[in-house]
């Protein structure tokens, strides 16, 4: 009798158990939605927010020269240095990318309409800056960086500083049949400035394993952008361009079979028999 009752009592606790453990799936999935929810909303409201991004726009014209002198400039951060997080050089700078690359468009007379080349470039540009920003800094937080999003925005803007000097100059002074020019801007200006902020980001990286990783994926970024926006940009402004005004893009010069008409064959088989029985007849 006393083996019966401790029987039911031990099917009675894992019932409970097992009940508490079902319901409790919902609730903590519940709490982790509602918890994911409200930091969502609160980063929503915090960076929509203009009077938070105000402070990250404060700052002298002196200090941006002094920012962009230093960012040709491949040297190792030392370890008490600060990045102080601000937007308006990068910002700026950024704007002067898209504008090289409207005047590069206009100057080699494409046909592409005012419109069309001026949202490509803005979207070309900023769309670089803010998605590389992010990968970057989602590689680094994988990495135990210590680099906020603010700070790698900073960096990074900085660092097209370097593709708006080779785009210019190449402009002026490249010709159509010699990239060699090119070649040696892409490797001294892009590369420093490649070398820079790559010691930026793995200065701050404490695990040695993964700061040549995250070095090299930086400056293959920021290498491989250059080479994009010299070589391959005004093909995605045309395109874009013929897509808006339902051009066709078929490839010109192509020889064109003729067309031969199909009752020609049936006149004469018609012509033929009405000759094979005046014959017969006559």
């Amino acid at each position: 009798m006393h083996d019966n009752l401790q029987r039911r009592s031990m099917l009675n606790n894992n019932t409970q158990q097992t009940t508490s453990v079902e319901t409790g799936v919902p609730s903590v999935g519940s709490i982790v939605w509602s918890a994911g929810r409200t930091r969502a909303q609160q980063a929503i409201n915090l960076y929509a927010n203009i009077d938070y991004l105000r402070p990250y726009f404060d700052v002298e014209p002196k200090e941006i020269l002094h920012r962009l002198l230093h960012v040709l400039i491949p040297r190792w951060p030392s370890p008490d240095e600060n990045i102080k997080p601000e937007l308006y050089g990068p910002t700026m700078i950024v704007f002067t990318l898209a504008a090289i690359l409207i005047y590069q468009m206009k100057l080699a007379s494409h046909s592409v309409q005012d419109g069309t080349l001026i949202g490509t470039s803005f979207l070309i540009c900023f769309g670089y800056w803010i998605g590389s920003s992010f990968a970057i800094s989602s590689v680094s937080f994988i990495c135990n960086t210590h680099l906020s999003l603010m700070q790698i925005l900073n960096i990074n803007g900085y660092a097209l500083f370097s593709h708006c000097l080779v785009l210019f100059l190449a402009t002026f002074i490249h010709t159509g049949h010699d990239h060699l020019l090119f070649y040696g801007l892409w490797c001294i200006v892009g590369g420093m400035a490649a070398v820079r902020m790559m010691f930026i980001i793995m200065a701050r990286t404490i695990n040695p394993r993964y700061r040549i990783l995250l070095g090299l994926f930086v400056g293959a970024i920021h290498m491989f952008f250059l080479l994009y926006l010299h070589f391959a940009y005004h093909e995605l402004a045309e395109s874009v361009s013929h897509a808006l005004n339902n051009e066709a893009t078929m490839p010109i010069g192509l020889p064109v079979k003729p067309v031969l008409p199909l009752a020609s064959p049936m006149v004469d088989v018609v012509s033929k028999l009405n000759n094979r029985v005046m014959a017969r007849n006559n």
